[in-house]
């Protein structure tokens, strides 16, 4: 991903962009499909079900609903990421007691984000 996603409900997000940037989440989480280290959620009656329920969803409720799932799918892919490739993940934390694993960013990106000012560091998203 190249920028932060923003589809969790707030003030003032109105239903149509908390649906097509979560409709944007699910396309990327698809397309991990072809990815290193793939994962194939489009395949699964569950995912397409969950992901039709998004398209046609016409209340703010509704797309909370599908959050929790889509976002379950997101977590159990950077832990099937983290153990494939360990060497492409960072952790901020410590293992005895707790962090986060994250995909590493690309180098470019992580020297982008160094030198930028602060007020800027926080873009878009790395993919």
């Amino acid at each position: 991903m190249q920028q932060t996603l923003k589809y969790k409900a707030k003030p003032g997000r109105s239903l149509e962009r908390l649906k097509s940037e979560l409709l944007l989440l699910m396309a990327g989480v698809e397309r991990l499909a072809h990815a290193p280290v793939p994962v194939r959620a489009g395949r699964h009656a569950g995912w397409r079900a969950l992901r039709r329920a998004v398209e046609c969803a016409q209340r703010k409720s509704e797309l909370r609903r599908a959050e929790d799932p889509v976002d379950a799918v997101v977590c159990a892919y950077v832990a099937l990421f983290a153990q494939r490739r360990p060497d492409a993940v960072t952790r901020y934390g410590d293992p005895g007691t707790g962090c986060i694993v994250t995909p590493s960013l690309p180098a470019a990106r992580r020297q982008s984000l160094r030198s930028a000012p602060a007020a800027d560091r926080s873009g878009p998203a790395p993919r």
